[in-house]
């Protein structure tokens, strides 16, 4: 072992030396203390009135693959596959179950490591032992560790793009993918050549720098110079190469300008506005895309940061600072530009909070109704599409995670609460691509208690409704009623539930009655029976009944509820070919695993075998 690597080691061993579990933060068991109580507790029975002429107050029309998955781009061999051939199907699996419920998934492939990627005929001669970050890993990518940087390099050959464009032939996979902008002079886009040659019409859009508003950190001088107006003038340099360049056959299905929008020096209403980015660039755009966390957990102090438990405090409140109603309305000013330009705004990033989220928020139970909450939210705000990132295994905030690459058995992967919030808000939103999302209000807006109507041809079809408070006595329960038209006799009830805000993976968590199990037990099907509960109307008013903490999807006809016994998810095993048309909804387990235990044991075991060998990644990846 070099140097270098025994110096991370021992850091890194240092930094978990007081704490029982060592490992990869991906399977970090960790638990904060519960959220308190309300002082006061909120009224628990109430009335859901619905609007039945019109709903002018919700937002426009919404895909049910409006929450999709922002993939950092050097993860795309470890969570896609390496090749045509070797599409993963767990990876498979999972969208399957998406696309079952919302229709086509829409994904993203970019992030920091999309700027220093780079393009070879072949791995072979690449990277030396002190640099490769993993040993072994690699058919197509290689990761090389970035002297004064905190991103690996990655170095990768065309075979990835085959194993995306082979998901997307199976499963009928979008993406939006990002422009290499390390460099301008000149620019750098073999990928983008490579991606529309590869994905067709799977390709959505390319999206022109990632956070430009911190590339004087990276890329750029720090001395002041870089500025909007430099980055405009390098837009333009990259357009009118693209435009020239005979391999890029739709030079206008581009995006931005993906601020961070943590800098203060640059603003999102100035570069709109003020530079006139869209006017400059109309013929070159086709989406507009904004980037932003409701915080972060990046190196270094910082008085605005709250700490874990704070964090989870206030991310469980819907009003809250961190809250979905705040969080959800950031991007109003911006909504209304892309309205009046004809575009669609499309949350590129998020994530509870960046750099890799913290420790016992991010995969916790509490960040999946904070999911589901600011997903309806955005949705009702204009939003077209808003991507969770996936960061690896130095991330608390996964929606799912593949197993180690060097890990010994088990090898199945790990199915995050956020993962299956994703399930959830594709099937509140359905597959007509017509639903209109609007937050009711319920409850006089209480902050622990938020619900959602969502119409579709102006009618209201489906109630979403969260608790926020855990409470295991039942106290907390509440029950909504739910004002329907007279003809409506029952209503159908799916819960997305666990035993605290707290749990994580295998901690009871269920969409539905049904589960992926605990760390290292999912192929990426849930298993055991879906369960609906059939409630009876009584005079236009059903009850219904939300436990603390969960979250419910009302609906109100059987029209569009996803079955999973009539209409199966498709499966796959190791290629991108299925191996049957549906899910196994009966529960048993394909390839071993999914007892749904709590996957402590096994994430101990694998974090240990796997953290020495691969402990550079852990040292080396901040997104």
């Amino acid at each position: 072992m070099s140097w270098p690597r025994r110096l991370v080691v021992f850091s890194l061993l240092a930094r978990y030396s007081s704490a029982q579990y060592v490992g990869y933060q991906a399977y970090d068991p960790t638990q904060l203390e519960v959220p308190p109580l309300p002082a006061t507790a909120p009224p628990l029975a109430f009335e859901v009135a619905l609007d039945y002429g019109g709903s002018p107050t919700a937002g426009p029309e919404t895909p049910g693959s409006f929450l999709g998955v922002s993939i950092e781009m050097v993860l795309v061999e470890d969570i896609v596959g390496p090749s045509k051939d070797k599409v993963h199907p767990e990876f498979l699996n999972f969208m399957a179950g998406l696309k079952a419920r919302g229709g086509s998934p829409v994904l993203r492939l970019g992030g920091n490591s999309q700027e220093k990627a780079e393009l070879v005929a072949s791995l072979d001669g690449v990277g030396t032992p002190d640099t490769i970050a993993f040993e072994g890993d690699g058919q197509s990518v290689k990761k090389l560790i970035n002297p004064g940087f905190n991103t690996l390099t990655m170095v990768y050959t065309a075979d990835i793009v085959d194993a995306m464009r082979a998901a997307s032939d199976a499963l009928d996979i979008h993406w939006y993918i990002g422009i290499t902008m390390n460099q301008t002079m000149p620019p750098r886009l073999e990928f983008v050549e490579l991606a529309q040659e590869r994905l067709g019409d799977y390709l959505l859009s390319m999206q022109l720098g990632n956070e430009p508003d911190l590339y004087y950190m990276r890329y750029r001088p720090n001395d002041g110079s870089y500025t909007p107006q430099a980055y405009i003038t390098e837009v333009q340099m990259m357009l009118d190469t693209m435009k020239a360049d005979p391999k890029i056959t739709r030079p206008n299905i581009c995006g931005g300008p993906s601020l961070c929008d943590c800098n203060g020096d640059w603003k999102q209403h100035d570069i709109f506005h003020e530079i006139g980015y869209i006017d400059k660039f109309r013929d070159s755009l086709n989406t507009l895309f904004v980037m932003k966390y409701p915080s972060d957990n990046c190196p270094g102090e910082a008085s605005y940061r709250p700490t874990a438990q704070d964090f989870l405090n206030l991310l469980t409140q819907h009003d809250s600072k961190y809250g979905a109603k705040v969080f959800g309305s950031r991007f109003s000013s911006q909504y209304q530009v892309a309205q009046e330009a004809g575009l669609p705004l499309v949350l590129l990033e998020t994530n509870t909070a960046s750099c890799n989220g913290f420790l016992g928020v991010s995969d916790s139970f509490g960040a999946g109704l904070w999911v589901v909450d600011t997903a309806l939210q955005f949705a009702s705000n204009g939003l077209q599409h808003m991507m969770l990132h996936l960061g690896g295994q130095t991330s608390y905030y996964n929606p799912f995670i593949n197993a180690p690459a060097n890990s010994s058995a088990p090898h199945k992967w790990t199915v995050n609460p956020l993962g299956y919030s994703m399930l959830f808000v594709a099937e509140a939103l359905g597959p007509s691509n017509k639903a209109r999302v609007a937050d009711i209000g319920v409850n006089g807006g209480n902050a622990y208690t938020p619900g959602y109507t969502i119409y579709e041809d102006n009618k209201p079809v489906r109630v979403a409704l969260i608790n926020y408070m855990t409470d295991a006595t039942g106290a907390h329960d509440y029950t909504a009623s739910i004002k329907v038209d007279a003809s409506v006799t029952e209503v159908y009830v799916r819960s997305y539930s666990a035993e605290s805000t707290t749990s994580k993976a295998g901690s009871g968590l269920t969409w539905a009655g049904q589960t992926f199990g605990g760390y290292f037990e999912t192929d990426g099907t849930l298993q055991g029976t879906q369960t609906t509960e059939t409630v009876p109307c009584s005079g236009g008013t059903c009850a219904v009944k939300v436990k603390a903490p969960s979250a419910a999807i009302v609906f109100l006809s059987k029209t569009n509820m996803y079955d999973a016994s009539t209409s199966p998810a498709q499966t796959f095993d190791g290629s991108a070919t299925p191996t049957s048309s549906g899910s196994n909804p009966s529960g048993t387990t394909a390839g071993g695993g999914g007892g749904g235990g709590n996957g402590a044991a096994s994430s101990l075991a694998v974090g240990v075998t796997s953290f020495i060998g691969s402990v550079v990644a852990a040292a080396s990846i901040m997104f």
